[in-house]
């Protein structure tokens, strides 16, 4: 039976698998639900990833036992005890190869930086960074202290925003208005009594409204926007400060719907932020699924060298296979 490589990429809603030959030729891609603990308990984490294993296989007509090596990229890797914590999940899966449990940001690394030496930038539903040396890897918390958070962090700040509109603070604008109405409210009183009272809860859909409303030179819109593009670049030079990169040219991978909205705003602050104590930093957008970085990330640690070959194989099909 052929040999193969796996690459997992589990997120709060959705997971991708991926297997490749020992070339870096994709031979199946699986998808289900999500695999972060946090929010479906470990329990159902080991029952998601033995279902997509058992999926990918079966379309690759091979079998665990083929698996020579395997990277598991997973939302809620936060902390020394998560790994403590899931490695008998890995355990029961019955991989015969190495298996390797990351955060999921390091496999978004990967697939846009190959080598993986470098930093990502993570804001989508929440918000991540992450840098790697060959000597060292540095995470942020994903805990919005002291980072940034994401689309929850946008809309938690154009809240804020609003509240101190509503106090007569600051001017209000049309986020004043049409955030509250975008989730049933005219009456500011009873929006923000649904709000203090627990009745209503506001999530990252509302984030691109706020971005339209950026794009459309709001003021509060374009405030809340440019506050989080800060932090998640304060984050970036934080990653930076930890790591040796010495003086060489530093790739960045900006990854997540904040990141690849092309919100003008946001991209502008980001990039300016950063910049301006990291000018040597080179930013690139991830076009393509984490679950390849992944592979690459497993490949790195089965190969003595990844040889360009296996990488140009599997970066050049990777914008090509739908998941």
């Amino acid at each position: 039976m052929p040999k193969v490589i796996l690459g997992i990429d589990g997120g709060g809603t959705k997971t991708h698998a991926c297997l490749v030959d020992l070339d870096g030729n994709i031979v199946a891609t699986a998808a289900n639900g999500g695999a972060n603990w946090e929010r479906i308990g470990v329990a159902a984490v080991q029952e998601s990833l033995s279902e997509i294993i058992d999926v990918v296989c079966a379309k690759a007509s091979v079998t665990r036992a083929d698996i020579v090596d395997s990277t598991f990229a997973l939302a809620g890797v936060d902390w020394d005890e998560d790994q403590v914590l899931l490695a008998p999940v890995i355990t029961a899966l019955g991989l015969a190869g190495k298996c390797e449990l990351i955060n999921d940001s390091f496999a978004a690394l990967f697939a846009g930086i190959p080598s993986g030496i470098g930093c990502v930038s993570i804001a989508g539903t929440g918000g991540k960074s992450a840098g790697r040396t060959e000597l060292k890897s540095v995470q942020t918390m994903g805990m919005e202290l002291g980072e940034g958070g994401g689309a929850g962090q946008l809309v938690d700040t154009a809240l804020d925003l609003i509240a101190r509109a509503h106090h007569g603070i600051i001017e209000k604008t049309a986020l004043y208005y049409e955030l509250p109405q975008a989730v049933g409210f005219d009456d500011h009183v009873q929006f923000f009594t649904a709000v203090a009272r627990g009745r209503l809860h506001l999530d990252e859909s509302l984030a691109p409204l706020i971005f339209n409303l950026a794009n459309q030179g709001d003021a509060l819109a374009l405030e809340t926007v440019s506050k989080v593009a800060r932090q998640h670049a304060i984050d970036i030079q934080g990653i930076v400060k930890q790591l040796d990169f010495g003086q060489a040219p530093i790739e960045l991978i900006r990854a997540g719907g904040l990141h690849t909205a092309a919100n003008e705003s946001f991209d502008s602050v980001f990039a300016a932020v950063l910049k301006e104590v990291l000018p040597n930093v080179h930013l690139q957008t991830l076009e393509v699924s984490p679950v390849y970085g992944a592979v690459m990330h497993a490949a790195h640690h089965y190969f003595e060298t990844v040889t360009p070959e296996f990488i140009d194989t599997l970066t050049s099909a990777s914008g090509k296979v739908e998941i």
